[in-house]
């Protein structure tokens, strides 16, 4: 999984701060303890001479007797945990404290990520995206289904109700199951019928997977390509998409028609499906709109996509 350099400087500087918390703590409760029981220091002072004079002996290439060096320490040792436990201390009272007791809070276990690392960099990939207080209710759970109709759909035979119950069931079941060579959805049908909510609820499951998602209206996205292509803008918003695990176009259409925003359009399409990243895109404009304002070329590149019509009453009128 990939997340954007912002996001890797973010948890990093989260880490440290984690770490300089838990060591700050520690050598302020050492220095009390110090001043309370003066006996710890002559203690502390055993168990680093016994080191100090390990790794002078070998420094020097003297013989060193080191089970009785080894003894000394693990004596101090002794001596420092019952100070503690005889005066009401946890015997790692005065070692840090620190959140991942598998990688002191460095992020890196065994050479790789540690999974309190992964999981800051998805908690804070997720704050990224401007939709993040959108995105915490725009679960599957929330998706309530009773604002589509139960009435049969002449055209299709089948109620809303039912066609969208699958829907969920369906793309639940994608989530879950996710992975880098997942297949993508085209999203269509008319305003409010739950196409940005189940966009987001994939999102969040996705997401809670370890995966990284980038998620942006059609129209913020082409904004900022722009920007940047032209120099009015730092950030590379191209390579964020391009590393990111899952890409989520959200109201495909409702951008400003230019002729750069055409172009912009097919090229994240296109760029995408020869990187093989599963997409989502959702839109108001059915694939016939489609081909009128972008043309067969973009069209085409949606053939491999898995379309689900979004259908019923705008929901957001019906609870007013």
């Amino acid at each position: 999984m990939k997340f954007s350099e912002d996001v890797y400087i973010k948890a990093e500087a989260e880490l440290k701060k984690r770490r300089d918390n838990a060591e700050q703590l520690s050598d302020m409760r050492r220095k009390q303890l110090i001043a309370k029981f003066p006996e710890l220091l002559e203690i502390e002072n055993t168990i680093r001479d016994a080191a100090l004079e390990v790794i002078k002996g070998l420094g020097s290439g003297k013989a060193v007797n080191v089970n009785s060096l080894a003894e000394k320490n693990l004596n101090a040792q002794k001596e420092k945990s019952g100070l503690l436990k005889k005066n009401g201390y946890p015997e790692d009272y005065l070692e840090p404290q620190y959140s991942c007791k598998l990688c002191n809070d460095s992020g890196i276990l065994n050479g790789k990520l540690c999974s309190c690392h992964l999981e800051l960099l998805k908690k804070i990939s997720m704050s990224e995206y401007s939709c993040s207080s959108v995105l915490a209710v725009s679960t599957f759970d929330t998706f309530d289904l009773k604002y589509y109709s139960t009435e049969k759909d002449k055209n299709f035979g089948y109620s809303p109700r039912e066609y969208m119950e699958a829907s969920v069931d369906f793309l639940k079941s994608y989530s879950e199951n996710f992975n880098k060579n997942s297949g993508s959805f085209f999203f269509t049908g008319g305003t409010g019928l739950g196409k940005t909510h189940l966009s987001l609820a994939v999102m969040n499951k996705v997401t809670e997977k370890g995966y990284s998602v980038f998620y942006g209206s059609a129209d913020n996205i082409i904004k900022q390509m722009e920007k940047e292509r032209f120099g009015r803008s730092n950030g590379d918003i191209e390579e964020e998409i391009e590393n990111a695990d899952l890409l989520i176009i959200d109201d495909l259409g409702t951008e400003f028609r230019t002729a750069f925003s055409e172009t912009a359009v097919y090229q994240l399409i296109n760029n995408a499906i020869l990187n093989s990243k599963p997409m989502i895109i959702s839109s108001n404009l059915s694939i016939t709109e489609l081909e009128e304002r972008y043309g067969q070329r973009v069209v085409s590149r949606l053939n491999s996509f898995e379309v689900i019509n979004f259908i019923g009453t705008d929901i957001r009128q019906i609870k007013k």
